[in-house]
């Protein structure tokens, strides 16, 4: 699904990169999902993740505390290039990682994640894709398992293209979000503000043509599992018919 960009760093200005994290293993339903990327990056053992699912790594970013010496052998032989950091730093593998994407100015990126057992590792994931280094992509998608979140940096919209009847919900990443216009759903907002310490956004349904504004601030606009699932579900039935 990757092909190695093969350009200069002065020149690699990709379109749309891949960045597969550490943690458990990504599902490989989520590739179905994801738009052509030009770029992947691994953050440490996201290498034997990305080796599992066919991903070429272009660059591999980390203090290499996790990764296998087999994964680590694999992509030094597709060329990937290795940064590797110190093992006594204050930021996490993936926040190395986005920090490197954000320089390279790209228009999108999807983060692939396989989720775990750790409640710190989520909220650290989540504070990381919400930092203001992000704020210039046009659209960042997070996988969390077989979750489906966008990450909304104000002013952002996007349109979701998620069949009527799927549940989604709306929450606030890092503070206020403020000027949150929807349609198309159960429960519209209309230039409305939500909080972070209340969950007036969770649980609202896909009606119509959904679409979500936001003014400021960082929004998570969550695609639970059993939503996706039960499309690709739906999609598959349908051409099996044809």
């Amino acid at each position: 699904m990757s092909a190695n960009a093969n350009q200069s760093d002065s020149s690699l200005r990709p379109g749309h990169v891949l960045l597969v994290i550490g943690g458990s293993a990504p599902s490989p339903r989520c590739l179905n999902h994801i738009a052509p990327f030009e770029l992947v990056i691994c953050a440490d053992s996201g290498v034997d993740h990305a080796r599992v699912l066919g991903l070429a790594p272009d660059h591999v970013l980390g203090d290499m505390d996790s990764i296998s010496d087999g994964s680590r052998a694999w992509a030094a032989s597709l060329n990937a290039r290795f940064v590797v950091a110190d093992r006594d730093k204050d930021q996490t593998d993936t926040e190395l990682a986005l920090a490197a994407i954000a320089t390279m100015g790209p228009r999108s990126l999807t983060v692939l994640w396989g989720g775990g057992d750790r409640i710190d590792h989520v909220l650290g994931v989540m504070a990381a894709v919400a930092a203001p280094i992000l704020s210039s992509l046009d659209r960042i998608d997070l996988w969390v398992a077989n979750d489906l979140i966008h990450v909304l940096h104000g002013p952002r919209t996007i349109d979701l293209d998620s069949p009527v009847g799927t549940t989604m919900s709306l929450v606030p990443l890092a503070g206020p979000v403020a000027g949150v216009t929807t349609g198309g759903l159960q429960w519209d907002l209309n230039d409305e503000s939500l909080h972070a310490d209340r969950a007036r956004g969770v649980s609202n349904v896909i009606v119509g043509s959904a679409r979500v504004d936001v003014r400021s601030g960082v929004l998570a606009v969550i695609i639970p599992a059993r939503a996706l699932i039960e499309t690709t579900t739906a999609v598959q039935t349908h051409h099996d018919k044809e």
